[in-house]
């Protein structure tokens, strides 16, 4: 057992992985070590039990050397052929032990160099595996932010397409509205603007009336004198003119149209059958002036401002 760590020099020695994030099963690859490390102890242990047998046998061929020594020519021919018979037995022994011992040793260092091949390979496989899987996350990971992006775009863009649509449609709502205030000024200023013209009319009707009055009033007077005058005939016919009688002073302009109408249905016509009572003469009647208002010094009302 002197010799183990000469003989498998990297056997005795425990292999070790770097640890990475998301790579190999720790407890698979640790088992898988625990086992190829017990194989490598049961091997060691075969090629002991083989150097033993080995060392055992080279004392043996020792002892035999050393009894060799003194026989000298008091051995017998017998003897000697025991002995030569001992030395190829040895020898044969020993080769066998050596040839055994060098085949285990080969033995070992192919299964020990498998055994880490083997985990090697395990280690390289999972360590392949480990950066398939983190590229696949990575690549996942990438994809999902992307999708993230694109949605969050997407949003973005369907935010601002409906503060678009709701801006249009608030626009177009005032717009209608203010299409519609427009509308209904227009038509109150139609309307007043007819209403005023309407007034403006009907007032210049007014004025024309007033003046088509104040003319009549004018023109009542001689016709009212005419109507006396007619009735004082037949009674100034009647009874003697007195003398030194005063020419009548002419009659003011009296009131309107309807009264002349109504003085004149009143007094007596003179065709009629009866004869008039005789009347005292008229006294004189002041007259009154009469001012009559143009028809421009009628105030009329502005039209309101558009």
């Amino acid at each position: 057992m002197s010799n183990d760590a000469e003989i498998l020099p990297n056997l005795l020695r425990e292999e070790s992985f770097e640890i990475v994030m998301r790579g190999y099963n720790r407890r698979q690859v640790d088992e898988f070590i625990a086992r190829s490390q017990n194989q490598i102890r049961e091997l060691e242990a075969r090629l002991a039990r083989a150097l033993d047998d080995v060392e055992r046998t080279r004392r043996e061929m020792a002892e035999v050397r050393e009894a060799r020594k003194p026989t000298g020519d008091d051995l017998s021919d017998r003897l000697r052929q025991i002995i030569n018979l001992a030395e190829d037995e040895a020898k044969d022994k020993m080769a066998d032990a050596e040839a055994k011992g060098a085949q285990i040793r080969k033995d070992a260092e192919h299964e020990s160099k498998r055994i880490v091949d083997d985990a090697r390979g395990h280690a390289d496989r999972d360590l392949a595996h480990a950066r398939e899987k983190a590229e696949q996350v990575l690549a996942a990971a990438k994809k999902e932010s992307e999708n993230v992006l694109t949605a969050a775009k997407q949003e973005a863009e369907q935010t601002v397409t409906s503060a678009r649509l709701e801006a249009e449609r608030t626009l177009t709502s005032a717009e209608r509205r203010a299409n519609v205030i427009n509308e209904g000024a227009t038509q109150r200023l139609n309307h007043l603007t007819k209403n005023h013209t309407q007034a403006l009319q009907r007032l210049t009707e007014i004025s024309e009336t007033l003046h088509r009055l104040l003319t009549a009033e004018n023109e009542a007077g001689p016709l009212e004198r005419m109507v006396e005058d007619a009735v004082r005939a037949p009674a100034a016919r009647k009874r003697p003119a007195p003398p030194q009688q005063q020419a009548p002073l002419p009659n003011p302009p009296q009131p309107p149209v309807p009264a002349v109408s109504q003085a004149t249905s009143a007094s007596p016509s003179p065709s009629s059958s009866q004869a008039p009572a005789p009347a005292a003469p008229p006294e004189p009647v002041v007259a009154k002036p009469v001012s009559a208002k143009p028809v421009s010094a009628i105030p009329r009302t502005p039209p309101p401002p558009a």
